[in-house]
């Protein structure tokens, strides 16, 4: 799972409030809920009732106890990734599953070696700070030690560097991990241009006591440390000064091999056309709660169909994948360098799959004690999940919640490929259990649940199997080309001036389509084999071909720094376009400050405020211009770069009359080159429709 990935959900207690509102009108609790009571065929209940908590947890425990370093981790291309897949690709055999397949890919791996950190003053009592490095951090000079007086630096915000006593050159940064800076790349490479050797990080958000790893793009050696070091840390900073001592020894191999594992149930009827299960298989320390969790329901699932002897129509296919926490395609510097496994699988090893599989259901943190289910989805199985919810009595647990877009899980590499997809994680407020030891060292099986773990393959599976016995694929096309309009009609409350009538007509004809296909569906009497097949593959061409153009990686219209979540492939424009046009009338009439406010809104302006220039233009080349950028290909908006005139500006406030018509005049040039971004984008999204349109009139 990625800390972002989504509404990480520390970050966005608030918004779950509104989404607990939003989303489940129609999924409360039984006490509160008008709706029936669920209905299953027998089959279906056979096959819940089938489902075993205990087998999944005791896989997961299995899975979180292997013998191998720092608590059984398992880093995309390791030798623990090989021993890992023929771990669960002997389980799937011996589950009975068929055609169990092991594959590899390509990626850069991460080795870490050995980090140590040591006080060496002020004179006190020996401490043992314990300490890892951050995943592809550098080493220092050949893994020897280095030396420097120690500079605490709160979030690691430019201001913050500003008020160190004779700066930071030559010293350690201590970082506090925040919300704006989450993932550490600007606050580093902030220290790195003022001259720091290192940075140790501790992460808020988690235990005091554990030791958090995440992936960091950082350009000097960086260590993670505990809240409690971190603190005692700082209480000796209070007293004078503090020098330490570290040292880190990291590996980069550039042609390592991930794994991915998979393991069928052939269908009767359908057996070209696949239903997936999906959970990685790679994962920071035990990895108990991200991911084997996850990956042990799914295997649960196909344990319950084998032991029922129901035979499904359609293919299921049961995936373990690697690459998900850590590694990247072609070079260490791209920022997207998780959530690898499912890119590759659908995208580079097998992109014929686009045209086979008709659902992926996937978990990431699969049997953690939850309050929510959040629900990612692509639009035309929406209404597939949340009866599918309701039927499991997901609500007896937790409360469901099924929104869209899907976000940086290993679904978004099935959706870039146009395949209907789908990934549930879950979210507690009773002590953030989840979040609290989210990537740590303490993270274990104690937070992982058996009926958690039923619950997650009771849900996943109905859906799966309901999807594998339909004979007539259940998908609502018009929930696609809706998400398209209402991100349209949005941009056009905010930017009445843009001309999206084209695409408003591209949408029009493909809803006709889509209902004169309905009712002819409806109205079809006894197809036959043949008939459905056809059927079927023109209705999954359809969502192969408009699927993909729904949406983009959010580079900060939701969350301050890419990643975490996704958005429209409007929004953007959404978010920017009016606030430009505010700044620019607001210099007009001499209004610095309001035009500040409105550029600090701006995508990439929420950390990049806080930056100076050449690191914003490092971090952003990270995300939006190395040649390596994954699965976010094709995938990112237009960013606007206005750091040179909100820096402009922010200066020229303290002159009394000062002048702004130089930003003024780049602005408003940097607002007509989005109204062009815009019309290239909703050509692209047109033409996706327009060709879903002539499938849908072919079906």
């Amino acid at each position: 799972m990625n800390g972002n990935r989504v509404m990480t959900l520390v970050l966005t207690l608030a918004c779950v409030c509104l989404l607990t509102i939003g989303f489940v009108a129609g999924i409360a609790r039984p006490a509160e809920s008008a709706k029936p009571a669920p209905r299953l065929t027998t089959d279906e209940q056979k096959f819940l009732d089938s489902i075993d908590g205990d087998y999944a947890w005791d896989l997961a425990d299995r899975l979180s106890s292997l013998p191998y370093s720092y608590l059984g981790e398992v880093v995309p291309g390791s030798p623990e990734d090989l021993q890992t897949a023929g771990y669960v690709a002997d389980e799937m055999r011996t589950l009975g599953l068929m055609d169990v397949t092991v594959e590899s890919f390509n990626l850069v791996n991460w080795d870490y070696r050995s980090a140590s950190l040591e006080i060496l003053s002020p004179d006190v009592p020996s401490k043992d700070v314990r300490t890892r490095s951050m995943a592809n951090s550098p080493s220092t000079p050949n893994g020897q030690s280095v030396e420097g007086n120690l500079a605490y630096v709160g979030m690691g915000r430019a201001q913050d560097y500003e008020q160190v006593p004779g700066g930071v050159e030559g010293k350690v940064v201590l970082i506090d991990r925040s919300v704006v800076m989450y993932y550490t790349t600007p606050a580093v490479r902030e220290a790195a241009y003022r001259g720091a050797i290192a940075a140790l990080i501790h992460n808020m958000w988690r235990d005091p006591a554990a030791i958090n790893v995440d992936v960091a793009h950082n350009n000097i050696p960086t260590l993670s440390i505990s809240g409690n070091d971190a603190m005692y840390l700082k209480d000796l900073l209070l007293h004078g000064d503090v020098r330490v001592r570290l040292a880190v020894d990291n590996r980069i191999n550039e042609n390592a091999q991930a794994h991915a594992v998979y393991g069928m149930i052939r269908g009767s009827e359908y057996p070209d056309e696949y239903v997936v299960l999906e959970g990685h298989m790679d994962h920071w320390w035990s990895g108990a709660n991200d991911d084997n969790g996850g990956l042990a329901a799914s295997l649960a699932v196909a344990k319950a169909i084998l032991d029922t002897g129901i035979t499904p129509k359609r293919t299921f296919v049961f995936m373990a994948l690697s690459g998900h926490e850590s590694g990247t395609g072609g070079t260490k510097d791209s920022h997207w360098d998780w959530g690898l496994g499912g890119y590759y699988f659908m995208n580079v090893l097998h992109p014929e799959w686009a045209s086979k599989v008709v659902g992926s259901f996937i978990s990431d943190g699969g049997g953690v004690a939850a309050d929510w289910m959040f629900i990612e989805t692509t639009p035309e199985i929406g209404g597939l999940l949340k009866r599918a919810a309701f039927d499991a009595r997901v609500q007896d647990l937790m409360v469901p919640i099924v929104f869209t877009p899907v976000s940086s899980f290993d679904s978004w590499g099935f959706y870039m490929a146009g395949v209907p997809t789908s990934t549930a994680y879950y979210g507690a407020l009773s002590g953030i259990v989840e979040e609290a030891y989210y990537h740590t060292d303490l993270s274990g099986m104690n937070l992982i649940h058996p009926e958690y773990l039923q619950k997650d393959a009771s849900f996943r599976g109905l859906a799966a199997f309901r999807l594998a016995q339909a004979s007539i694929l259940p998908y609502e096309l018009g929930e696609t080309s809706k998400e398209v309009r209402e991100a349209v009609y949005k941009l056009l409350d905010k930017v009445p001036e843009a001309d999206l009538s084209a695409l408003l007509m591209s949408l029009n004809g493909f809803e006709t389509a889509a209902k004169k296909l309905q009712s002819y569906v409806d109205k079809l009497k006894n197809p036959t084999k043949p008939e459905i097949t056809a059927l079927n593959a023109q209705l999954l061409s359809v969502i192969n071909a408009v699927n993909p153009v729904l949406w983009d990686q959010d580079v900060g219209v939701e969350n301050p720094y890419p990643g975490w979540c996704s958005v429209s492939k409007f929004d953007t424009y959404t978010n920017d376009m009016p606030l430009l046009d505010a700044a620019v009338e607001a210099l007009k009439s001499g209004d610095a400050g309001t035009a500040l406010r409105n550029l600090e809104g701006v995508v990439t302006m929420g950390w990049g405020e806080h930056v100076s220039y050449q690191v914003w233009l490092d971090c952003v080349w990270l995300f939006n211009g190395t040649p390596y950028l994954n699965w976010a290909t094709d995938h990112l908006p237009w960013v606007t770069n206005i750091h040179q005139e909100y820096s402009s500006i922010k200066a020229k406030m303290k002159i009394v009359g000062a002048d702004y018509s130089a930003e003024v005049t780049s602005i408003s040039a940097k607002l007509g080159l989005l109204y062009g971004k815009l019309g290239v984008t909703a050509m692209d999204v047109k033409l996706a429709f327009d060709e879903g349109t002539i499938l849908l009139a072919l079906a």
